[in-house]
């Protein structure tokens, strides 16, 4: 390794964001000396990773395999956030799924930050520098010439049985189809293409993508804090207390390491680390504060006729056909709001008041994402007698923390997303559980001809159109799950600035899912790729 104050950058973290950084950093000045520090194994080199099968996925050896602490809303659950634990990071083990959100998520971002640079049309750049998109629709707000090819099913010839059945029964509720059948052009609020970052069904994880060669990479090496001279950074110390000298430091260990690294750091709220008998070198009460996280819940519905060879499990050859097995087994995504007189009544019983200019009453949102998917999910059988349902709340309200356990940085921190903690947040849960009841059983082509009825989990009654809300709580509670999309805990504006440097602390930056000062209204894999690559550009001075 290179002698002490060599390194130009120290990269703590090559997850996602980490290796975009280090990739272009390397690119924009060629003679940098990089140096990229990461907890995990190398696994590159893994071919059984790239499957869309693939053992390791979430829960798997390469999965941090964080808990929550007991959920106060959800009835004491404690609930698994997976998190990547490789090089590579959440493109290890994610789903793949390619959702950038609205052009609304970004607008209100730049506007929380005052800086158009973080604004949909700021960002419209970085977006495209990581596309290779599979075609030339909507060829203005795509990139061809990016990094990650981008796929969807009708690309790969994964024509569903149910497909045009699934697109028919959303018309018959009111769900339009977007424009050129595309989730990714700044309007989400419709149905259109599942989109993945894909290459022919094969997962790309990023250091495969973003190269890392020149750049210096210590794998399996757990960084404990960032060593500061006063107020500066100057490098980082290893879990063993080996120092290691850098030019700057950036921090991209994601939305639950970065805040404790900056918090074992000295840098954070002042009770937390006196508490913990960690000199205050920097007091920064909004570090792992605002955190937020996508609450997903599945439903498994039963055929009325399975022999019709609807799903995957069943006899129907086609579902056997290799293109059936390069990615998620579904059609389309549809993103669908609630009455505003509803949404207004929930702010109101959450804030006392209804203020117009609330952020989720200034646009029309999407609040909920909503997957038709062909197979069941567990515990329900893939034997082809069941299609299930895959809901994720878009833009939650509430809103946790995540903070340190112990000094000791092989700790896990201690996350606590305070999931289904407000009225908003209920609301639109309740309103899209009936919606979607309605999809499946109500007279559309679906409920008409396909699906009989849910499959609940044992204590529960069936889904219905008419459910009350306390049914509807209760199964959000008992069964709802995290997306792993945690965000916000080093929020742009309170703890970074607008160039993504830690704020009175010199040579400090955070680059990764942290830094979103909002809940963006998708997976965000997207976002963070943009981010990464903007970034890299503010860091090095370089113009695009």
């Amino acid at each position: 390794m290179a002698a002490a104050g060599e390194w130009d950058y120290i990269i703590v973290g090559g997850g996602l964001a980490g290796c975009v950084v280090a990739h272009r950093l390397k690119q924009y000045q060629p003679s940098s000396r990089i140096l990229v520090l990461e907890a995990g194994p190398d696994v590159s080199g893994n071919k059984e990773i790239l499957n869309f099968s693939s053992l390791n996925f979430i829960g798997g050896q390469f999965d941090w395999g964080y808990k929550t602490v007991p959920q106060t809303h959800l009835d004491g659950r404690q609930i698994h956030v997976p998190a990547g634990k490789a090089l590579g990071g959440g493109s290890v083990i994610n789903g793949c799924g390619w959702f950038r959100g609205s052009k609304d998520d970004y607008d209100s971002w730049a506007e929380a930050v005052q800086d158009d640079r973080w604004s949909f049309q700021g960002q419209l750049d970085y977006f495209k520098m990581t596309e290779k998109w599979y075609d030339d629709e909507n060829s203005e707000l795509h990139g061809q010439n990016g990094k990650l090819q981008i796929e969807s099913p009708i690309f790969t010839g994964r024509i569903y049985p149910l497909s045009a059945i699934t697109e028919k029964s959303w018309v018959e509720i009111g769900v339009k189809k977007l424009p050129g059948n595309d989730m990714n052009t700044g309007t989400n609020l419709g149905f259109g293409e599942l989109n993945e970052n894909r290459s022919k069904g094969a997962r790309q994880i990023a250091p495969l993508v973003y190269t890392l060669d020149g750049i210096t990479v210590k794998t399996d090496t757990l960084v404990r804090a960032i060593k500061l001279d006063g107020t500066q950074a100057v490098g980082v110390y290893l879990e063993d207390e080996t120092e290691i000298l850098g030019k700057e430091v950036i921090v991209a260990a994601g939305a639950y390491r970065t805040p404790q690294i900056l918090m074992l750091s000295g840098i954070g709220p002042k009770e937390t680390l006196e508490k913990h008998g960690i000199e205050v070198k920097v007091e920064s009460p909004e570090v792992g504060r605002n955190f937020n996280d996508h609450v997903m819940m599945h439903l498994n519905w039963k055929l009325k006729d399975p022999s019709q060879g609807y799903a995957l499990g069943s006899n129907n050859p086609l579902l056997a056909k290799p293109q059936f097995t390069m990615g998620v087994p579904l059609s389309h995504v549809a993103c669908t709001a609630i009455p505003r007189d509803q949404l207004e009544a929930a702010i109101a019983k959450d804030d006392g008041h209804v203020d117009p200019n609330h952020y989720l009453l200034k646009r029309n949102w999407a609040v909920m994402e909503n997957l038709v998917m062909y197979v069941a999910i567990p515990p329900v059988a893939t034997d082809g007698t069941h299609i299930s349902n895959a809901l994720m709340g878009m833009k939650p309200t509430s809103r946790g923390t995540v903070t340190i356990e112990s000094k000791d940085p092989k700790i896990a921190p201690l996350i606590d997303p305070n999931y289904f903690a407000t009225e908003v947040d209920k609301v639109v849960w309740r309103q899209s559980l009936r919606k979607i009841a309605g999809l499946m059983t109500g007279d559309t082509a679906l409920g008409r001809d396909v699906v009989a009825a849910e499959t609940p989990d044992l204590g529960f009654e069936p889904l219905t159109i008419d459910a009350s809300d306390e049914y509807l709580d209760r199964r959000v509670k008992a069964h709802c799950i995290s997306t792993y999309h945690g965000c916000g805990t080093c929020s742009m504006g309170k703890v970074v600035d607008t160039d993504l440097r830690v704020k009175d602390v010199q040579n400090l930056r955070v680059v990764d899912a942290s830094v979103i000062p909002i809940s963006i209204g998708a997976h965000i894999q997207a976002a963070v790729y943009a981010l990464a690559e903007q970034a890299a550009v503010i860091i090095s001075g370089s113009k695009k």
